[in-house]
């Protein structure tokens, strides 16, 4: 019921965000940008993916990717099937000029672009056209839910805690994260490698490529095509996992693939040495050190805890405790990460429209669009702004309402254990603090 309530909070701000704006905003009405919607990963309980093929001749090719939290690690990869080709891909926030970051595969690392990074509902990508008819393709891989970054509010309460003298509240919180968090990341990379190999062996002979790849436009069982620009067919990710995507490709060209069988095999004996790797590295032991890697999408998306978040005493200091404080605990955290979404989408939507209308008055007469009929549509994004800011509202009392009961739940706990009127002397901060940290500014 709680995981339901927390869906539906979420979904309420969305309602009233149009269709229009719920991507890298443009009034150019040649872009027609292909939409790619993460879906459960079956292999990876919580992980999402979604691949592509893309075929690019002398224009620029327009993507975004839907179904973000900004909890997950999102990998971005994309790379030439055949060949070594130059091509430039950036990264985009706002509109399709506001570029986050570019990478070309001539400089990238075996010719494999990787953006990092953490995103919340939609973000963009744009590919540049090189010198020749260029096919690649498209991973974007999403990590479970992984949330760690608030760290513990709690700290072990001190005889003078319990017995009623003066307490310091403190500013930090304990940080790290959870041998958990460490597998689901290595799988995830793993299970990424399988992509690698089924299409990075395709380069070969590229002058018979050309001709494959124009019956590839043909459907298959495992391509579905979707709209959006032409020359992109989305593929079934299990299809590159168990190597169904390859083997389409062999049965149209069994000439070009000869050896790639004998790749990839030796691709998945390493599997098991990738996951010791990444478990064993040091850089993968501490959660803290992923949210510095991947980097989040505009300055709303947050990984580190609000300033000023106080740690109380509590008898009960980690989450291995009797069940009265675990269930309690479990309703406070993720109380806590749903103020943090709450705000972050709030943030991010009310940058992205704020910066679409003055994109929208900037150039809506380079684009042809009269000033009528961008005054109409500037009056439908203001609307949803107001009807998102209502949403917020709303559930920012209810969540509030939430806690609080969190909290006294905590405090039927703590005196359990000796710590009388604990809500009264240290509770009370902590439900300040997400009263004022968390109230919409404007």
């Amino acid at each position: 019921m709680k995981t339901y309530r927390i869906y539906l909070v979420l979904a309420c701000l969305f309602a009233g965000i149009s269709l229009s704006t719920a991507q890298p905003y443009s009034l150019d009405e040649e872009i027609k940008p292909h939409r790619l919607q993460l879906k459960e990963d079956k292999k990876v309980k919580g992980a999402t993916v979604v691949a592509a093929n893309a075929t690019m001749l002398d224009k620029p090719q327009h993507f975004f990717v839907a179904g973000c939290n900004m909890f997950q690690f999102i990998d971005v990869y994309i790379f030439s099937n055949f060949g070594s080709p130059n091509f430039k891909v950036d990264l985009v926030r706002n509109n399709w000029g506001d570029i986050e970051s570019s990478q070309n595969t001539g400089s990238a690392n075996n010719g494999i672009i990787n953006f990092k990074l953490r995103a919340e509902g939609d973000f963009g990508f744009k590919v540049h056209p090189g010198a020749e008819k260029i096919n690649y393709t498209i991973i974007v891989y999403a990590s479970p839910v992984i949330q760690d970054y608030l760290g513990s509010a709690f700290r072990k309460a001190t005889d003078s805690d319990i017995k009623g003298e003066e307490a310091s509240g403190g500013t930090t919180g304990s940080g790290g994260g959870s041998s958990n968090t460490i597998l689901y990341i290595a799988l995830g990379v793993a299970l990424l490698v399988i992509g690698f190999l089924a299409a990075k062996v395709l380069s070969r002979k590229k002058a018979a490529v050309l001709l494959l790849m124009m019956s590839l436009s043909l459907p298959t069982n495992g391509w579905a095509q979707t709209p959006g620009e032409l020359g992109v067919t989305e593929v079934d990710y299990e299809d590159i996992r168990n190597r169904r995507y390859l083997e389409e490709l062999r049965d149209l060209g069994e000439e070009l693939f000869d050896d790639a069988g004998a790749t990839i095999d030796e691709g998945l004996d390493r599997l098991g040495d990738v996951g010791e790797i990444i478990e064993d590295d040091e850089r993968y032991r501490r959660v803290r050190d992923l949210y510095d890697s991947y980097v989040g999408l505009g300055d709303c998306i947050n990984s580190v805890p609000p300033p000023g978040m106080p740690t109380i005493p509590s008898f009960c200091e980690t989450e291995e405790c009797g069940n009265c404080f675990k269930g309690a605990r479990e309703v406070f955290n993720q109380n806590r990460y749903t103020f943090e979404r709450l705000k972050t989408i709030y943030t991010c939507t009310k940058t992205f429209t704020d910066r679409a209308i003055a994109f929208g008055d900037n150039v809506s007469g380079v684009h042809g669009v009269s000033g009528l009929a961008w005054q109409s549509e500037k009056r439908k994004i203001e609307k949803s702004v107001k009807d998102m800011q209502t949403a917020y509202d709303n559930k920012y009392r209810e969540l509030l309402e939430d806690q609080k009961n969190a909290l006294m739940m905590l405090n039927d706990c703590e005196a359990q254990h000796g710590i009388p009127d604990w809500y009264d002397r240290f509770g009370y901060m902590y439900y300040e603090f997400t009263a004022l940290n968390y109230r919409r500014a404007d």
